[in-house]
């Protein structure tokens, strides 16, 4: 809340103006007094006197800012309202008279000059609020926003009217009906015109400063404009905003607005003022520099045809916010950092003459320090694209990207920058952020700070530079960016080996450093896609240290040596992983295992090296989100989708990393198969669930929608069972409900129920397995539907009943013990749930006819996938398809008597059998531990080895990490281990299924003879 006088009530009363010259300070208000006195403005004097901090106010206002001074003397009555009144409602009562006043009136001279003098006195208004601390940085900096942007907006509504009038310009459809003569130039004037006027900078943010330059960008955009002259709409347009800046800073008796700068647009040396949106666009996706996405964090359309400026905005929104953490804007950053200081000179933080805004520890670090973490993680994080300073900073906090203590330590720098900022500035309305260098002057600002001597206020000011460098000197060494990097790079010169550099390589303990010196020479030569670039060069040229540290660590050096050259060899590009790993060189002791182990999730790896971003994911190594939480983040990055194909994009690669940190996760040990089937299980769950909702969106806006329908998703095999690898495929069902019979749907291209249906599941389906740059979500297989591929696509819940209980063979029921409905509403879900549980406890089921059509099932498994490969621990005699068939066979033969035996996971189908007596505890131990150790050995070589299982395969690092994981020796041990594991759980096998029915085989053999004779 503002108070109601301007007496100092707040912290920022530390700040209260002193008079630098007490006497001068004193004579020049009674001189003020005078001139109110002949004005006839008689009631000021009591209200000063009434207030010793007013009289204080005024005095230190005459005393030290000449500027100030003018503008009291000439026009003491709104001095006296000032003093007088609310400064809240004042300010208020100036924007609410320019709203109404100003789009009547028709001359631009007189627009101009009302402008002009309404700026006077917010810029009154601001700097007494400023200084006696009635009003907050926050609350100064906005108003002077928002009189800023009203005062643009006006001016371009006149403008815009001006070109109407002369026909020049269409009036905008919701003006279609008005006469010329009796338009209004009100702000709504300019909706639909395709004109608009961005802010950038500190008016994008609401932190203009006192003296504060507007930065503005002009677009307009040729698909919304009506042009009706003779010439060209961007001739039109050129000359409207050449007239724009003319109203806002022409200098004229009453003033200027503001000083407006149009240098922050696309290639201003090579571009007109005013732009179209379609040459932005193209310049911004082509061309646009780390420094613009800087920019555009604070854009916002403040003038003209803003619906515009937002579609503009929304469209380059990937241009700003990239997809993938950015530590090349880091370094683009650092570039522009070291730039401001090499042109201004700045050397190191002292006083006299120190730059409060580009110097070092200044305004401008702690912007880049916010600005640094939006580059590189907004595209990933939503919450972090925020345009004002302190916001952002306040957001990284909640974020945890900094801490609350550093936080506190950058605001507080900041309000004491601004502040001494506009202090600096309210005294001649000098656009300036450095301390004067003359003692008589620093005394000066000295007073008008609030302080009685210099030493105390260069103190605090220091402290404040010396603590802000300090962090985002910090933040460089973290990210690698530091000012002091040492320039001694390794040599590779083309005609020798340099010996010091072999002499490297040969402490970092690889067995024969030519072929390891030749490799990387060819890396600086540009042999590689990914090393083309000079910059990419550079950057790999300064990791060859801790690339040669952390593969030198390997078990295997110079192999995973070589292979490491072959991820470099098939790298699309470069400078994005080599800057990323230059800000986070342990990345390389990760990429090292990775490849030392885990070749195929290295080829991964090797198409999209972004992937790494993932890695950087607070909690990456040990945290695992619910459903939830894994909506909200896949819906968070979907925020910048454009269109559909930005969608099927933007899950891939989200889908891509989840997967990715799962199997890092693995090879650390962190996790087992089972939970990595339950977290992966879950990463398709929400896949599926949003991916389903985008594609029902576009459905709907061809084909309607379907009254009274529901529509579920079943998913079956090791998605059901939420045993997912990461090369796993999906087995799902669809099935709708329409209890009001086959009706069309309500679309531009209407459906009926089984075609809207069957349109949807295949429009799905493509979602999910189509090839984008990003790769494909998932392989999906449909041979589990009703009737296999012979079946509609998609089926009704009658058919699905009717199905499973008359026609369904066995095998498909066995299949359906891994039931999980994914997608639909709960009544259908509890329907389906319902079907599933009636089919597989029904007691009609014949036992030796289930028991024979299992048998025969296997067999036929056998028989087109059948191995003797002990590593290829699914289809080997013994590996996990005989034990899932064990289990789904028993649950069919019992489940009447036993409905609690069905479960979907087969590791609780073991626990449910053995506590309910239907496995002996002996066998039922057997089989736990078979199945959880194949499954851990399973997912650890399709992550490492793809499908590929042959221990020729097989990495040294791989065999090192499995012989450590299961607690053997040797790779021979392991192999016996999972051998004997095989033999055991075929014996059971053979025990329950295979040897009762071949008895029952022999047994209708002998008793077809029989009756034969």
């Amino acid at each position: 809340m503002i108070h109601s006088s301007l007496s100092v009530t707040s912290p920022s009363g530390q700040f209260f103006p002193k008079a630098g010259n007490p006497s001068l300070g004193a004579q020049r208000l009674a001189d003020f007094l005078q001139v109110c006195s002949d004005q006839q403005v008689t009631d000021i004097k009591a209200l000063i006197n009434k207030n010793q901090q007013n009289h204080d106010l005024l005095c230190a206002i005459f005393a030290n800012s000449p500027y100030l001074s003018r503008l009291l003397s000439k026009d003491p009555a709104f001095a006296a309202r000032l003093l007088a009144t609310e400064p809240a409602d004042l300010f208020q009562n100036i924007l609410t008279e320019l709203e109404q006043k100003v789009p009547q009136i028709t001359d631009t001279a007189l627009i101009s000059k009302t402008l002009r003098q309404a700026k006077a006195k917010v810029a009154l208004i601001t700097s007494f609020t400023d200084m006696a601390g009635v009003w907050s940085l926050n609350q100064v900096t906005r108003a002077l926003t928002e009189f800023a942007e009203l005062s643009v907006k006006l001016a371009v509504s006149h403008l815009l009217r001006v070109e109407m009038v002369k026909g020049n310009l269409a009036l905008p459809p919701h003006l279609r009906d008005t006469p010329t003569d009796k338009l209004l130039a009100s702000p709504d004037l300019a909706r639909d015109t395709g004109y608009v006027v961005l802010a950038m900078g500190k008016m994008g943010g609401f932190e203009l400063n006192y003296s504060s330059d507007i930065d503005l960008i002009v677009l307009f955009d040729n698909d919304i404009v009506d042009y009706t002259g003779r010439k060209t709409a961007q001739d039109l347009f050129i000359r409207l905003t050449r007239n724009l800046m003319k109203m806002m800073q022409e200098r004229t008796a009453d003033g200027y607005v503001f000083r407006t700068d149009l240098r922050l647009r696309p290639d201003p040396g090579a571009t007109a003022i005013a732009l179209s949106m379609e040459g932005a666009e193209i310049y911004y996706q082509s061309m646009g520099l780390n420094w613009e996405r800087a920019a555009m964090i604070k854009a916002r359309p403040v003038a003209g045809d803003l619906a515009a400026g937002d579609a503009f905005l929304d469209r380059i929104k990937s241009f700003v916010w990239r997809r993938h953490l950015d530590y090349v804007a880091l370094e683009d950053i650092y570039a522009i950092k070291k730039l401001i200081h090499q042109h201004h000179g700045h050397k190191q933080i002292g006083f006299a003459g120190q730059d409060v805004k580009l110097g070092h520890g200044g305004i401008r670090e702690i912007e880049f320090y916010a600005q640094i973490f939006q580059l590189i993680a907004g595209g990933r994080e939503p919450e972090l694209r925020i345009p004002a300073t302190c916001d952002a900073l306040n957001a990284l906090v909640k974020n945890n990207k900094i801490s609350p203590e550093d936080n506190e330590k950058l605001q507080s720098a900041y309000v004491y920058y601004r502040t001494l900022e506009h202090r600096l500035q309210m005294i001649n309305d000098d656009q300036t952020h450095s301390l004067p260098d003359t003692p008589e002057e620093l005394d000066r600002v000295t007073r008008f700070m609030g302080y009685d001597d210099q030493k105390t206020f260069a103190d605090d000011l220091q402290q404040h530079l010396h603590t802000v460098h300090d962090l985002f000197t910090d933040l460089l060494k973290e990210s690698h960016q530091e000012e002091d990097q040492p320039d001694e790079l390794l040599a590779f010169p083309p005609d020798i080996y340099n010996k010091t550099t072999i002499e490297v390589i040969k402490k970092a303990g690889f067995d024969d450093p030519q072929p390891i010196y030749d490799i990387m020479q060819k890396w600086l030569l540009g042999r590689y896609r990914s090393c083309r670039t000079e910059r990419a060069r550079g950057l790999l040229h300064t990791l060859i240290p801790d690339i040669l540290f952390h593969f030198g660590k390997q078990t295997n050096r110079d192999v995973s040596f070589l292979k490491f050259d072959e991820f470099i060899s098939r790298l699309p590009s470069g400078v994005q992983l080599f800057s990323f790993i230059k800000a986070q060189p342990w990345l390389l002791e990760l990429l090292a295992e990775i490849i030392g182990m885990a070749p195929y999730l290295s080829d991964q790896l090797a198409k999209r090296p972004l992937l790494l971003d993932a890695v950087l994911n607070q909690g990456f190594f040990n945290e695992n989100h619910a459903a939830a939480d894994l909506i909200n983040h896949l819906e968070g990055q979907l925020v910048i989708a454009k269109d559909f194909q930005d969608t099927l994009d933007i899950t891939r690669k989200w889908a891509n990393e989840q997967k990715f940190q799962c199997g890092v996760q693995i090879l650390r040990n962190n996790i087992t198969a089972q939970q990595a089937g339950h977290i992966l299980s879950r990463v398709a769950d929400v896949i599926l669930r949003v991916m389903f909702e985008r594609v029902r969106e576009e459905f709907i806006r061809k084909h309607g929608q379907l009254k009274q329908v529901s529509f579920a998703i079943l998913a079956l095999g090791k998605l059901g069972g939420r045993e997912l690898t990461t090369t796993s495929d999906l087995d799902l069902v669809f099935i709708y409900d329409s209890p009001v019979g086959n009706h069309m749907s309500d679309g531009s291209k209407p459906l009926s129920v089984n075609h809207y249906f069957a349109r949807l599941s295949q429009q799905f389906i493509n979602a999910l397995t189509a090839m984008t740059g990003e790769g494909r979500l998932y392989e999906v297989d449909m041979r589990l539907r009703p009737s296999g591929n012979a079946g509609p696509i998609a089926v009704s819940l009658e058919g699905f009943e009717e199905y499973q209980t008359s026609q369904a063979w066995t095998w498909e029921h066995l299949a359906l013990t891994r039931g999980r409905v994914i997608i639909g509403g709960q009544g259908l879900k509890d329907k389906i749930n319902h079907i599933i549980a009636n089919v597989l406890a029904s007691d009609s089921r014949s036992p030796d006819d289930t028991l024979l059509h299992t048998a025969d099932m296997r067999e036929k498994l056998r028989a087109e996938f059948g191995t003797s490969n002990v590593w290829s621990v699914k289809h080997t005699r013994g590996g996990l398809v005989d034990i899932e068939f064990i289990c789904q066979y028993l649950i069919l033969r019992h489940g009447h008597a036993c409905p609690d035996l069905i479960t979907p996971n087969t590791l609780d189908q073991i626990d449910r059998l053995q506590r309910h007596g239907f496995i002996h505890q002996k066998e039922a131990v057997i089989l736990q531990e078979a199945c959880a150790f194949m499954q851990n050995l399973q997912v650890i070589l399709r992550l490492c080895l793809g499908n590929a299982t042959k221990p020729a395969t097989m990495p040294q690092g791989l065999i090192d990490m499995l012989c450590d994981r299961f607690g053997l020796s040797t790779i021979d041990d392991l192999e016996n281990t999972v051998r004997q594991m095989q033999v055991d759980v075929s014996r059971i096998f053979k025990e329950l299924i295979e040897v009762p029915a071949k008895k029952i085989i022999v047994a209708q053999k002998e008793t077809t003879a029989s009756e034969g004779k």
